[in-house]
């Protein structure tokens, strides 16, 4: 209810610009669900500018037209949740296997990156379900196959790294 009255009390006099500072932290997954809904319309509606702060790549990817990913207190890069993901890398298909023709794969354009482990096939690709039965074909005994779109989280990993720095963990300055 106290994010419900912070959220009311900041849109009372129609500014130009809200700002939210993590809008959803604390919520039931219904109430942040209805309140995604109540920003996008305001924001489309009102014609209104939000910036919003979160850690919920999700809400970002949903509510943002833009996002910037900071780290140590700088933005490391600014651009659309598309653009992003499309400068990180592509798709992740995993294609487990009895025989992998890694040659084969290799000479298709599509694909960025292959990595084998034992009968195991991690692609990095663009536009992987455009791709899907052409790679499939070309993989050998196909037994089991997962995409992964990339995801913001993927984007802010590559971006500030996938080590816990312990000064962020332990609330620590860093002094001492």
């Amino acid at each position: 209810m106290r994010r419900r009255l912070e959220l009311a009390r900041g849109m009372m006099h129609h500014p130009a610009v809200l700002f939210l500072d993590e809008p959803t932290l604390g919520l039931d997954p219904q109430t942040r669900e209805h309140l995604w809904e109540y920003i996008t319309k305001l924001a489309r509606k009102e014609k209104m500018t939000i910036l919003l702060t979160t850690h919920y790549m999700e809400e970002a990817e949903l509510l943002c037209d833009r996002v910037g990913i900071i780290d140590g207190g700088k933005i490391v890069v600014l651009d659309t949740p598309k653009k992003l993901k499309d400068k990180v890398g592509g798709d992740r298909i995993i294609i487990r296997t009895k025989n992998p023709r890694i040659m084969s794969l290799k000479k298709m354009e599509c694909i960025k990156l292959i990595k084998q482990k034992k009968d195991v096939l991690q692609l990095i690709v663009r536009e992987g379900g455009c791709n899907l039965k052409r790679i499939l074909e070309k993989s050998g005994d196909v037994l089991d196959v997962e995409i992964k779109p990339t995801t913001l989280n993927d984007v802010f990993i590559h971006y500030t790294g996938k080590q816990i720095r312990e000064a962020d963990a332990e609330g620590d300055s860093g002094k001492g």
